[in-house]
């Protein structure tokens, strides 16, 4: 929708078109500029023609920033056009463009409804306004079918916390609604139906690589993209309503393949290669079922393209798998990193021993060559994670009499058998 509106002011303005994926973050909404009282003497100054020639810049920016489809920096950009400038119409209209195509309903009402007040004869932002305040309706009736929480559960709401650019990390804050959602994309093919005639076969059209849907029966094309099919479904049939002959419009819109959202999953996995997902996002541990991790895969990457950070997770783990893969993230099995544990005094073969997952302390003891006659304590010393090490002490007989439980090893522990 954005880019439809200034595709030709893009043209004219000479600046690049090139497509490209944007974050869709809400911004701060701008205040609404203040029209004087007619009551009021004193008159508001027009802004200065360097404000005016500024507010130009930001503007044409800001189209630069939405045909690219990042309505973010779009956004930012037309919010400052109007600071500067409160009597831009253009850059309102805009604004409430970028803000409907981040789905924020109330603010692009809001900057579409100031916008109109400059330009009135705007058909076509008329009929955006018009699609906001309907989607605003349908997103308000859904809430309140929702049963509300009590004041002591209820928990802050918002989008999920991004973190910022890393080498490696670990696991991100997720928004679990991502797995009931899904953002119509470019190749995914779609069964629409005009009518509820259930005679009637319904047209399978694909999403355009520039987030078209085609159909002949409608007056131009529906831009689809990052929409759900219940938004698809509105937009048709807002398409139908202005047709004299079609009053109550009956569409339905279902996602007949999906393409568009994809992974590539590598590594130490049997079933390697781009996979197909049917949500916003899914949890790892659903990847790992469909790829087959082989045997000596421990650990998991995944690397996303944004925020352009690395996430590494422990595959063994089942809290670290609930993790949420999205569109776009390259995931990759690794072997476990060798790590050691050390072991000295009055044992056969003391020295540096490989650690592995499970190693309990008499078999820390079997791996560094048995016991001398002599030996009938083990000293454990641990890192307790601020540099110090604290040290446990174990009779070894009270652990092989089964008096003592055989205590866990972990990696970097130092062991010293004493007599």
């Amino acid at each position: 929708m954005f880019k439809a509106r200034f595709f030709a002011l893009l043209l004219l303005s000479g600046l690049p078109s090139a497509l490209v994926h944007g974050q869709t973050d809400p911004v701060m909404r701008p205040r609404r500029a203040q029209t004087p009282a007619a009551s009021q003497t004193s008159v508001q100054q027009s802004p200065s023609a360097d404000a005016t020639a500024e507010a130009k810049r930001l503007y044409k920016e800001g189209v630069k920033f939405g045909t690219a489809g990042l309505f973010r920096e779009a956004a930012n950009n037309f919010e400052q056009a109007v600071k500067l400038n409160p009597e831009y119409g253009d850059a309102y209209l805009s604004l409430g463009h970028a803000y409907y195509d981040m789905h924020l309903w109330e603010q692009a009402i809001e900057n579409l409804e100031r916008g109109l007040s400059f330009k009135h004869k705007d058909k076509d932002a008329a009929d955006l306004l018009g699609r906001a305040r309907m989607m605003l309706e349908r997103e308000s009736g859904s809430r309140e079918k929702k049963p509300l929480m009590s004041t002591s559960a209820r928990q802050p709401s918002g989008f999920p916390t991004s973190l910022r650019r890393t080498a490696l990390s670990t696991k991100p804050s997720d928004d679990s609604s991502l797995t009931k959602l899904y953002r119509v994309g470019s190749g995914d093919i779609l069964e629409v139906r005009l009518t509820d005639d259930v005679s009637t076969q319904p047209a399978l059209l694909t999403v355009t690589p520039s987030g078209l849907l085609e159909h002949p029966d409608l007056s131009a094309p529906v831009r689809c993209a990052g929409l759900t099919v219940e938004e698809v479904t509105a937009r048709i049939e807002d398409d139908l309503r202005r047709r004299p002959t079609v009053k109550r419009p009956n569409v339905s819109v279902a996602v007949n393949e999906y393409v568009s959202h994809t992974i590539l999953v590598s590594g130490l996995v049997k079933d390697p290669g781009p996979k197909i997902i049917k949500r916003e996002a899914i949890p790892l541990y659903v990847v790992a079922a469909d790829a087959q991790p082989l045997p000596e895969a421990a650990g998991v990457t995944v690397l996303r393209h944004e925020p352009n950070e690395s996430y590494v997770i422990d595959s063994l783990k089942p809290s670290d798998m609930n993790m949420l893969v999205r569109p776009g993230d390259v995931i990759t099995f690794q072997p476990a990193v060798e790590q050691f544990f050390y072991v000295d005094g009055e044992v056969k073969s003391p020295g540096e021993k490989s650690f592995r997952r499970g190693l309990t302390l008499t078999q820390a003891i079997i791996a560094a060559g048995g016991l001398t006659k002599n030996s009938k304590e083990a000293r454990l010393a641990r890192d307790n994670g601020k540099g110090f090490l604290i040290m446990s002490r174990y009779k070894l007989k009270n652990i092989n009499s089964g008096k003592l439980p055989d205590p866990m090893i972990q990696p970097g522990d130092r062991i010293t058998i004493t007599k």
